[in-house]
């Protein structure tokens, strides 16, 4: 079977663990996640000269030249929520810019960490036969100093037409009222998660609860953005949303087991643990 061709748009970033500075950002983690599962990747970003080129090895990256890279610091706390910081961001993606030959891929997976990605722009530009939003960076903003906001997102049905499915958390929620409402309004299929606890499916208003494989969690850094290219590409492969759900559990149950993306080139074990997923288990 020919690979499916993914392109990914958003900043990769670098995470700070500590004294080091790490690689990361959603196109870095499910550009990777997307490798391994067997598809065809195109990451378009940009990044600093601080950022390590070695890192999107086994990737096509258009990578556009920045001062800086986006630069994150998460903390973690005792409920497994998280908090951020930011010391640096490039500069926004422009859609003009993408090469003719990456405009037509299979799957177009919009992956902002911090509003880099002008949905109306991409979805313009970019003719695929499947478009996922991650939505974690359309709801965040940076206050002086760095810390990250959550202002209330808004949008219109325009700005989301053509998005076949949209991906979030929990704590992309805060301070977003009724964000899973309208997203569910305005895009087919919704995956939303709840970190170790699961997820739910909602496809034009029917919600389905699926499990987790049950695995031991190092770090879950990355889990979200690994979810959502296993869930993307079940979906951009035929497989109905509840099994493509299933892909993307798999696939971030292998991510959790390392600590700031070591077990991403394992995602591909996710194929032989999707049947161990559960579907229709109670909420809670």
């Amino acid at each position: 079977m020919t690979p499916l061709r993914v392109l990914v748009c958003g900043h990769v970033t670098l995470d700070r663990y500590g004294d080091a500075l790490l690689p990361g950002g959603s196109a870095y983690y499910a550009g990777h996640a997307y490798r391994a599962l067997g598809a065809h990747v195109r990451v378009t970003t940009a990044a600093g000269p601080d950022f390590p080129r070695q890192a999107l090895a086994g990737l096509e990256a258009e990578v556009a030249p920045a001062p800086w890279t986006t630069s994150f610091e998460n903390r973690y706390g005792a409920d497994g929520r998280r908090s951020h910081s930011v010391s640096a961001i490039a500069q926004h993606l422009e859609s003009s810019h993408l090469a003719a030959p990456w405009r037509t891929p299979d799957l177009l997976h919009l992956a902002p960490v911090v509003g880099e990605v002008d949905l109306r722009a991409w979805l313009g530009v970019v003719s695929a036969r499947l478009v996922g939003l991650g939505v974690q960076g359309c709801v965040r903003a940076v206050l002086p100093g760095g810390k990250v906001s959550q202002p209330r997102w808004e949008f219109d049905r325009a700005d989301l037409a053509g998005v076949s499915a949209a991906c979030l958390g929990e704590d992309d929620l805060d301070g977003q009222g009724d964000l899973l409402d309208r997203l569910a309004a305005a895009v087919p299929i919704v995956a939303f998660t709840h970190s170790g606890r699961g997820c739910d499916v909602i496809v034009r208003g029917r919600t389905r609860r699926l499990g987790v494989y049950r695995t031991c969690e190092i770090e879950p850094t990355g889990a979200g953005d690994v979810f959502a290219a296993g869930f993307l590409l079940g979906l951009a492969r035929g497989d109905d949303p509840v099994e493509a759900a299933r892909l993307g559990t798999a696939a971030a149950s292998v991510v959790v087991e390392g600590r700031a993306g070591k077990t991403l080139g394992r995602v591909g074990e996710a194929y032989a643990r999707l049947a161990s997923v559960p579907v229709d288990v109670p909420p809670g």
